[in-house]
């Protein structure tokens, strides 16, 4: 969309509502329209960047850029990978505390130093990025294969995708209740002062709203994004948790993802689960160790500085006795308590190393939707998990949830296995 075109629509945004009566404009349409405004110009892209994406899987299936690799190679090719990723990581991170810090006498010669490393880290990614791609894509398929979810004994959708920083998303909430009311994703290279002038707009122009832009593990286009900076079973289970999504995207299930908050969660929380025990077999299989314990995808940070110490602060119970104070404060109309308690629950959470920016309904709205996560309290986690307890194998249990359609179909099942 050019410049021009993008004032007309913006002019078009903050005209209607003055133009139309007020009455004449439906409230979810009003909201939409106000939205639109604040976040013009930064919406993401997805067709031009499916375009560029799909273009170069189509050149790595035709040159097969792992085909020549033993299992032993494309192993410690992978851990190389992910080892540097999580170093590029550290050292942009200590380049940006350099540029924030007061001016020091040698912190221009220290970041030169820096930005030479991740000049070069960054060489070797790119070089090597199709290769370690096609490598976790084989691998992560496989195991697909063996647990038959399969379409005529192929996997389908092929599983496909890209390193890349996925969308951020703009989640909107009621202030009275958590729920999410509207969620948009928007351009990824956005900086936080950008991303708080965005939810700063939002929270003003949006009477009764609240905001969060958040950051995402990955997202469900074709081919999914994932981003490489964490743990080699934190990407494992983000690729098979966006194939996942594409798996539903042909099945009742996904056909009604967005019907409402219900069938949002029954997805995400059957991604979820696939994605970690999918995730678990490849790291079993092609890296010789089990998958450690680990909280859910939605609430997965990679950590780039020093962990917090799990012995001492348990974040999930934490986080649950959080949401559930929060729930007991609304409910009753208590708005602004509920509020200031968030803000001095984050405030704790930050104290111990947990790096949360903040803390509002959207946020709990946004994490709500997986209903594995630690600040879940909807009863589709449980329930989900009961499932997949019941049934033989995870073909069975995908064979059951892809055709569902609401969550009362998820009680039909239960009850159906005895549960």
């Amino acid at each position: 969309m050019t410049i021009g075109k993008r004032l007309r629509l913006l002019l078009i945004l903050l005209i209607l509502p003055l133009i139309l009566p007020a009455d004449s404009i439906p409230a979810h349409l009003v909201l939409d329209l106000q939205v639109s405004a604040v976040v013009s110009g930064h919406r993401f892209n997805l067709t031009l960047w499916e375009a560029g994406a799909l273009s170069a899987k189509v050149r790595d299936t035709i040159k097969r850029p792992a085909s020549e690799l033993d299992d032993v190679a494309a192993r410690e090719l992978v851990e190389d990978y992910v080892a540097a990723a999580r170093r590029i990581a550290e050292l942009e991170d200590r380049i940006a505390r350099l540029l924030s810090e007061p001016e020091q006498s040698d912190a221009g010669s220290a970041i030169l130093l820096l930005q030479h490393e991740l000049d070069g880290l960054q060489k070797d990614q790119d070089a090597r990025r199709p290769v370690v791609e096609a490598v976790l894509e084989r691998q992560t398929a496989g195991v697909v294969a063996q647990e038959q979810l399969t379409v005529l004994g192929l996997v389908w959708p092929p599983l496909k995708f890209h390193f890349s920083d996925p969308p951020l998303y703009l989640v909107i909430s009621p202030r009275q209740r958590i729920a999410l009311r509207m969620g948009l994703h928007l351009d990824a290279e956005l900086s936080l002062p950008d991303r708080q002038e965005i939810e700063g707009s939002a929270d003003r122009r949006l009477s009764g709203y609240v905001s969060l832009v958040e950051d995402i593990g990955g997202f469900g286009a074709y081919p999914t994004m994932v981003i490489d900076r964490a743990s080699l079973p934190w990407i494992l289970d983000t690729i098979a948790h966006e194939w996942t999504h594409n798996y539903l995207a042909f099945r009742p299930l996904g056909w009604h993802y967005f019907d409402n908050p219900d069938t949002v969660t029954l997805n995400e929380t059957v991604a979820s689960i696939v994605g970690e025990e999918i995730g678990a077999r490849v790291m079993e299989t092609h890296y010789l160790q089990p998958s450690p314990p680990r909280p859910s995808i939605s609430e997965r940070r990679p950590q780039t500085a020093a962990q917090p110490d799990l012995t001492t602060f348990d974040f999930s119970a934490e986080m649950r006795r959080t949401r559930l104070r929060v729930d007991t404060l609304l409910e009753a109309g208590l708005v602004a308590e509920a509020e200031a308690y968030m803000e001095e629950q984050r405030l704790r959470f930050v104290g111990e190393g947990y790096e949360l920016r903040k803390l509002n309904q959207a946020y709990f709205a946004f994490h709500g939707s997986y209903a594995t996560a630690p600040s879940a309290v909807d009863p589709i986690g449980p329930k989900m998990t009961e499932l997949r307890q019941a049934s033989g194998s995870l073909r069975e249990f995908l064979d059951t949830v892809s055709g569902f359609t609401a969550v009362e179909d998820l009680d039909a099942a239960l009850q159906a296995v005895g549960r």
